[in-house]
């Protein structure tokens, strides 16, 4: 007499409540599960349940709890996305306050698949205990489970948010750690929206975070300020700032970095958040917040190289938009020491600082970064940039060359990178035209270069193929070099190489 797979499951499920005969049914069970199909296997768990599955996670057996955890994330993998969920949902509630990680990480990842695939499939009003249960899990001291429970709060559906945000306050009483949890999820959460922005306000995480600011833990205060910093790239998120005095409670910080014994390891941090700030809204920051450029600009007074590199950065992003460029040139003679400066570290720099100086001064100098620009480009814009790249040296096109000559990669690619941004000028293109050597060098196909390197430079021939800076010979042979495009010569070894064969 042939046993139906019910009927095997459930002689199986009676055998779990013996400790002599549990070792050989959770093998059993496993076996099932393993080589029957799911929409099989599905029906008969459905129908006879996981009951005793669930009560051998509390066995003290290792090995038979091991096995148990096995046993279940099988049982997880055979339903329809979400199905194990809606039919056991007090079983998942449990595995997710579970003493024992595994048992949590098996819950956790199998709301996370439903939640990052189709939300929808658990309707908030049935199962916003199972979010909250989850949210609340960024306290968890399991890193992997800390980060699905912050994918899984970051992505919930706005009606869930009133109950999750609140009792997911529980973060804010533990360690800086869970704390930083909390701020990543509600910044995740408050960059989607206006509403959802004014919803965490409503819950107070941005006064806690601010006040947060205060604390002696550098790497806590540095984590704060990078998610403030995700938080001001949206136009809601610097504007709530704005208004609620959170720009106001930085310049204060950094007016006070220079009494501050831990003030080189958090110069970093501000200058950055600032600089992301400065990029969305320039002339508001250097206007109401002078404070904030000073940080930038002492640190190039000052030759530090500690911070060099992140001022060098925040530099160059502050000023790759045209509002950028007119706002800093705006400052005057403090900018223009700054931008010499740049110069000077291309020139003499170490070479991590010469290659971070190439693609400040390129964003200082470049328009076109693949963003809508005006037609035709203001013309202090043109002024200002060819004054800006005349500081490189006393003959800068000649400096140019030899950059873009360098045998380390890292600076040659540097020199390629402020090449294409002195082309996006008229006045570039002429200088190309006017350095001997300049063109006969872009358009030599024997110099080695990486992939990468090869599409800049076809990208810099290509735009100064439509120049009017040339005569026509030498725009024969750049519309060629475009016409063969940036992997001729490899391309023609191939092809002889097939027919050879």
């Amino acid at each position: 007499m042939v046993i139906s797979d019910a009927d095997q499951y459930r002689q199986f499920l009676t055998s779990l409540h013996r400790d002599e005969s549990r070792p050989a049914a959770l093998n059993d069970i496993k076996n099932l599960l393993s080589v029957k199909p799911a929409n099989e296997i599905s029906a008969v768990i459905r129908n006879v349940g996981i009951k005793e599955i669930v009560e051998c996670l509390n066995v003290p057996d290792k090995t038979q709890f091991h096995l148990t955890c096995e046993v279940l994330k099988l049982c997880c993998e055979k339903f329809e996305l979400g199905g194990i969920i809606k039919n056991y949902t007090g079983y998942f509630m449990y595995m997710l306050r579970h003493e024992k990680s595994c048992v949590r990480q098996i819950a956790v990842d199998e709301v996370t698949k439903v939640v990052t695939s189709d939300p929808a499939l658990l309707p908030v009003p049935q199962y916003i205990d199972v979010f909250v249960a989850v949210a609340q899990q960024i306290i968890d001291k399991d890193v992997s489970i800390t980060n699905k429970a912050i994918l899984v709060a970051s992505n919930l559906p706005y009606e869930a948010y009133p109950k999750v945000l609140d009792e997911m306050k529980i973060a804010l009483e533990y360690d800086s750690s869970s704390k930083c949890n909390a701020f990543e999820v509600v910044v995740n959460v408050a960059s989607k929206s206006q509403d959802l922005l004014k919803l965490c306000a409503d819950h107070q995480y941005f006064t806690v975070m601010v006040s947060e600011l205060d604390t002696d833990d550098v790497l806590y205060q540095l984590n704060i300020l990078e998610l403030m910093s995700r938080l001001a790239l949206t136009p809601h998120g610097i504007n709530h700032f704005v208004k609620t005095g959170v720009l106001k409670r930085v310049s204060e910080l950094v007016t006070a970095l220079p009494n501050n014994p831990l003030s080189m390891l958090l110069t970093p941090g501000y200058m950055k958040f600032f600089g992301t700030v400065a990029h969305k809204y320039p002339q508001e920051i250097f206007t109401k917040y002078p404070v904030l450029m000073n940080l930038m600009f002492d640190t190039f007074a000052i030759q530090d190289q500690a911070t060099l590199p992140i001022a060098l950065d925040t530099l160059g992003f502050v000023g790759s938009t045209i509002e950028g460029k007119l706002s800093l040139a705006g400052l005057g003679s403090q900018y223009t020491q700054g931008v010499n400066a740049v110069a000077q570290l291309i020139r003499n720099g170490s070479t991590e600082i010469k290659v971070r100086a190439l693609h400040c001064f390129a964003s200082l100098i470049g328009v076109d970064f693949g963003r809508p620009l005006p037609r035709p480009i203001d013309h202090r814009v043109t002024l200002m940039t060819r004054e800006w790249f005349r500081t490189l040296s006393q003959s800068p096109m000649v400096t140019l060359l030899e950059i873009c000559k360098n045998p380390f990669p890292d600076i040659r690619s540097g020199g390629f990178t402020l090449l294409d941004a002195v082309c996006q000028h008229q006045w570039g293109e002429e200088l190309v035209a006017r350095t001997a050597g300049f063109i006969e060098y872009l358009l030599d196909r024997s110099v080695h270069y990486p992939k990468e390197l090869k599409e800049v430079k076809y990208g810099i021939i290509r735009r100064l193929s439509n120049s009017p800076a040339f005569d026509e010979s030498i725009i024969s042979r750049l519309q060629l070099y475009v016409q063969q495009g940036p992997f001729y010569p490899e391309t023609e070894m191939q092809v002889a190489t097939e027919e050879a064969n």
